[in-house]
């Protein structure tokens, strides 16, 4: 129960010191106490400057000698298994790390919970190809390595510190026909790059629609550098 909801007042200093540390009492079983939660409790002993106990300090949740677990030579149904590993799916939280690497390192296939069939999906399956890798070197060339938008030079930046350049699309990706076409591609430092899509390039600079024929500025001007480059 939330404080503002509690019929019980809170505990002062010396009370909850004894309650946490001479009566051994929990945060949680001190919250039902005074109809507070295990969360509001520790911000309790915070503010009191009370020193919290160490992880598995609680002698009364251990295993004595000879004691076993009631799960001991026991397994899960293939059932529980399964949903065991979907909720395992479903949860945003970080796993715990096993000497610094993530347990799941070097599974493939359907070994690792989170496969899906092996559905790669479409936009990352393009950008392996080799159209696109091509593409990305005409781009590169034709922008001398600099932003198309700012000026800013790649091979002047700091890569320790400093983030990468972004090939972008100036019709959507959407538009398979202009997926690799160097004439829809500018190349842009990250920045400007994350500029072209806020809401402060009001007047759609380096975008434009899928439906719309008509060449943006950037677009035309793009066209004609092509053309130059080619003749």
């Amino acid at each position: 129960m939330s404080a503002t909801k509690s019929t019980i007042q809170r505990p002062g200093t010396d009370e909850l010191r004894r309650l946490y540390w001479d009566e051994r009492l929990n945060m949680v079983q001190i919250g039902r106490r005074f109809e507070r939660d295990q969360k509001t409790v520790f911000w309790w002993l915070r503010k009191a400057g009370i020193p919290t106990r160490p992880r598995g300090s609680n002698l009364a949740v251990q295993f004595k000698p000879g004691q076993r677990s009631a799960f001991a030579g026991r397994t899960h149904r293939p059932e529980s298994l399964a949903k065991l590993a979907d909720a395992a799916r479903r949860d945003p939280r970080l796993p715990h790390l096993t000497g610094g690497e993530h347990w799941l390192k070097g599974t493939r296939g359907d070994i690792n919970p989170n496969w899906k069939g092996g559905a790669t999906p479409e936009r990352q399956e393009f950008y392996r190809s080799p159209e696109w890798k091509a593409a990305c070197v005409v781009v590169w060339q034709r922008a001398d390595a600099q932003c198309e938008r700012c000026g800013k030079d790649h091979r002047q930046r700091n890569r320790a510190t400093e983030p990468e350049f972004h090939v972008h699309h100036v019709v959507s990706f959407q538009v398979r026909e202009l997926r690799a076409e160097p004439t829809n591609l500018i190349l842009l430092c990250r920045p400007c790059h994350l500029w072209v899509h806020s809401n402060a390039n009001a007047g759609g600079e380096y975008l434009q629609a899928a439906e719309r024929k008509v060449a943006t500025p950037a677009l035309f001007d793009l066209e004609e550098a092509g053309q130059e480059q080619a003749a």
